[in-house]
């Protein structure tokens, strides 16, 4: 159990340091089907409207 807390402690960081630019972002907001093809939040996201500032 502790080398699993381990190694997803591990791997969350390595995720939080890898660069990320817009495109990849919103490639995988589409394919979790949060943002439409317009990057609208579809209707079961639409709160996140209110929190997410978007330049």
């Amino acid at each position: 159990m502790e080398n699993q807390l381990k190694l997803l402690n591990s791997l969350a960081r390595q995720i939080k340091a890898e660069k990320k630019d817009r495109k990849t972002i919103v490639e995988t907001l589409r394919s979790a089907k949060i943002l439409t093809k317009t990057e609208n939040f579809t209707s079961n996201y639409s709160n996140l409207r209110k929190v997410v500032h978007v330049k």
